[in-house]
């Protein structure tokens, strides 16, 4: 859905051309890795070796400096995790779990043919019975969690419509390089019902009505770091050298 509202072109490239990325990026490259790091570590693998697993993914000396650096925050999450288990009554773990709804807002599979919308989040904690906590890993500089809130908007309506037991939901930003947690204020299951998942709908229907005209670009800053940039006419044009007459100071 983002992706549609930013760039009808590259929702073209990705999701219905399936052209795969010519260029990776490296902050992509980086964060996938970590993210892959975080998961074996949340499900036991020792934070060391779990590094050292996910790292070996990574060839360029520069990403490999950035990626040490960040893995330094990996056995301190997953010790911080492991109290909140140790404090709370943790029902189950959920890591990198694929959720989809219909277009009625009920669950089904990430891959069924009737799924409206999909999501995967990073790590949840169904905890006391009746609340969810939902964790989402950034790699990258830390902004205010309000330029996330339609992702965040998102989870907190696929959360709501796959575990029905909970009552109040916590969505945490964990932000890596820092090795800090920002946490929104707790969301009642009737505010994601009564305003939440409208806004979501809205948002789709947005999202649609951006690309049904075809693969319209949409030039701007995340020009930069786009792995198809190589391929879309919009960044060729934005990069077009200039020349000077040999008399022009």
């Amino acid at each position: 859905m983002s992706t549609a509202l930013r760039c009808p072109r590259l929702f073209h490239f990705r999701y219905v051309e399936k052209v795969p990325e010519p260029e990776v990026m490296p902050e992509a490259r980086i964060g996938k890795a970590i993210h892959v790091a975080l998961e074996h570590a949340l499900q036991g693998t020792p934070p060391t070796e779990a590094a050292a697993k996910a790292r070996a993914d990574l060839s360029d000396e520069h990403e490999l400096h950035r990626y040490d650096a960040l893995t330094a925050g990996v056995a301190p999450f997953t010790e911080r995790i492991n109290r909140f288990r140790r404090q709370r009554r943790v029902l189950r773990q959920f890591v990198e779990y694929s959720l989809a709804v219909r277009e009625d807002l009920t669950p089904t599979q990430f891959y069924s043919g009737d799924a409206f919308y999909r999501g995967v989040v990073d790590a949840a904690y169904l905890y006391d019975d009746e609340h969810l906590a939902v964790v989402d890993h950034k790699t990258g500089r830390r902004v205010p969690g309000t330029s996330m809130r339609d992702q965040l908007e998102g989870y907190l309506v696929l959360s709501a419509a796959w575990w029905k037991s909970a009552r109040t939901f916590w969505l945490g930003l964990h932000w890596v390089a820092e090795r800090a947690v920002e946490w929104s204020p707790p969301v009642a299951a009737a505010e994601i019902t009564d305003r939440l998942a409208p806004s979501v709908l809205d948002n789709i229907e947005a999202a649609a009505l951006a690309i049904d005209d075809g693969p319209r670009t949409n030039p701007g800053p995340w020009c930069d770091r786009c792995a198809y940039r190589s391929l879309c006419p919009a960044s060729q044009e934005r990069w077009e050298p200039v020349y000077f007459d040999d008399d022009d100071d």
